[in-house]
């Protein structure tokens, strides 16, 4: 398995929700802050995302996936009248949603209107666009494990400027099998569309990730994983600079052994023998690209990984500190609050005690 693949799995995709729309004539459709990936999948018509300030044209039969937890709006089109009514995206729950909006009034299962523009029904026949239709594929995924990969990326894939590759058909099979599943009452209906999520979600950041330029041309600065380091809080700005030492060789075999053994007691001598580089240049050659040291890499690695588990609530707070190569329980209780800024044990604790969304 490659290091890609092992992120991929660290993410954990689940509890897919899918919301089946049909919009006709001038509307707009807004999601606040959102605590999931978002794939949007348009089978007919066309639409208009806007979020972070941009827009972007959705046509027939493609589809984007958005990694920023910012809020986001589809709408009719980039120039809407300020006036239009906005619904609000249902709250998330697993399954399948219907959403009707007819020239901004709407009809459907459970969702908001925020505004009534009365004007609107002024508005003649001959005004109302062609209907477009179209999938919001929600799911929720482990942030914490997943953030230094989605930091790393755009704030959709593809971006605005670049389109998936004409020889993809990956994607375009894919989109193939899910608008018909989503079309079909079978079951394990949502399993599958859980499994096509992910499918999807794969191929939009691999093929990203190899139209991106080759770690050797990148002019490199330090990651959001460095800044965290520093501030103990993650930014999402590394500016794809983690996605080039995926690319290269060396530290991509580095990162993978870090992220599939984190038991062992790695040293640099160890990783750097493993990967076929001397001590001294693996170093640079991580702290170039990453920001940091491979071991600096590793202590967050493991202290992320052990609040995963113990939000899990699988394994004893002894058991996780062995699972994350900590010597004594002492040690890890120690270096995990410094890191989130409570102990192992309170933090499981206040997690059990959250609401369940």
């Amino acid at each position: 398995m490659d290091i890609l693949s092992r992120l991929f799995d660290e993410m954990h995709l689940q509890h897919v929700q899918y919301i089946s729309v049909q919009a006709t004539g001038e509307w707009r459709l807004e999601q606040p802050h959102q605590d999931y990936l978002t794939f949007i999948v348009v089978m007919s018509g066309e639409i208009t995302l806007h979020y972070t300030n941009q827009y972007q044209r959705i046509t027939a039969n493609n589809m984007v996936m958005l990694t920023s937890q910012q809020g986001y709006c589809c709408q009719s089109g980039q120039n809407i009248s300020r006036a239009t009514v906005s619904t609000v995206m249902p709250a998330h729950k697993e399954g399948q949603i219907n959403l009707f909006i007819k020239d901004s009034s709407h009809q459907g299962d459970s969702f908001i209107q925020h505004k009534v523009d009365a004007r609107r029904a002024a508005k003649s026949q001959s005004e109302v666009s062609q209907t477009a239709t179209f999938i919001v594929v929600r799911s929720q995924f482990d942030a914490d494990m997943a953030r230094p990969l989605l930091s790393s990326l755009p704030d959709s894939l593809p971006p605005p400027t670049q389109q998936h590759s004409a020889c993809n058909e990956v994607v375009k099979i894919g989109l193939q099998f899910f608008q018909l599943e989503v079309g079909l009452q079978r079951p394990g209906k949502t399993t599958m569309l859980e499994r096509l999520a992910s499918m999807l979600m794969i191929e939009c950041i691999r093929e990203y990730v190899e139209q991106t330029e080759t770690a050797s041309t990148t002019h490199l600065q330090l990651s959001a994983i460095a800044k965290d380091e520093a501030d103990h809080t993650i930014k999402d700005n590394n500016n794809g600079h983690w996605l080039a030492a995926l690319k290269d060789p060396y530290l991509s075999k580095t990162l993978y052994l870090m992220h599939s053994y984190p038991e062992e007691a790695w040293t640099l001598q160890g990783l750097a023998k493993e990967s076929g580089l001397s001590r001294s240049s693996l170093s640079a050659r991580f702290k170039q690209l990453i920001g940091v040291t491979p071991q600096a890499y590793l202590n967050h690695y493991r202290l992320r990984l052990a609040a995963r588990f113990l939000r899990q609530e699988q394994y004893s707070i002894g058991k996780i500190s062995e699972l994350v190569g900590y010597a004594s329980d002492h040690s890890f209780s120690g270096a995990f609050k410094r890191r989130y800024g409570q102990s192992p044990s309170y933090y499981r604790k206040a997690f059990a005690q959250k609401p369940v969304k």
